[in-house]
């Protein structure tokens, strides 16, 4: 487990939030190679598991969500005082995101 130890800032079992990131999806009905991603999202970020043992484990689309969505969460973070300023800036992040796969 790439997790296996590791907890957040609130103590909990770092595994917790990925977990119900996959969960979330499925609910979506996401395909599997999305919720797969939604499991390793954090995975390249937070342990030594590179893009690609991703890829070399889980195939290319998976690696490619995952890539995704680590291009995302690193976009700058604005502040925003406008709750519709905020929303606009989210929607802007992931038509960014979009212009790749939709997964993301």
């Amino acid at each position: 487990c790439a997790h296996r130890g590791q907890a957040r800032k609130s103590g909990e079992p770092f595994i917790i939030h990925p977990v119900e990131v996959s969960i979330l999806l499925a609910g979506l009905q996401m395909d599997a190679a999305t919720v797969m991603a939604g499991l390793l999202h954090d995975t390249v970020e937070d342990t030594d598991l590179t893009f690609h043992q991703i890829e070399e484990m889980f195939g290319n689309v998976v690696k490619s969500i995952v890539e995704g969505e680590t291009k995302v969460s690193k976009l700058p973070r604005l502040e925003f005082t406008d709750y519709a300023d905020e929303q606009a800036e989210n929607l802007r992040q992931m038509f960014v995101a979009m212009t790749d796969d939709y997964r993301i």
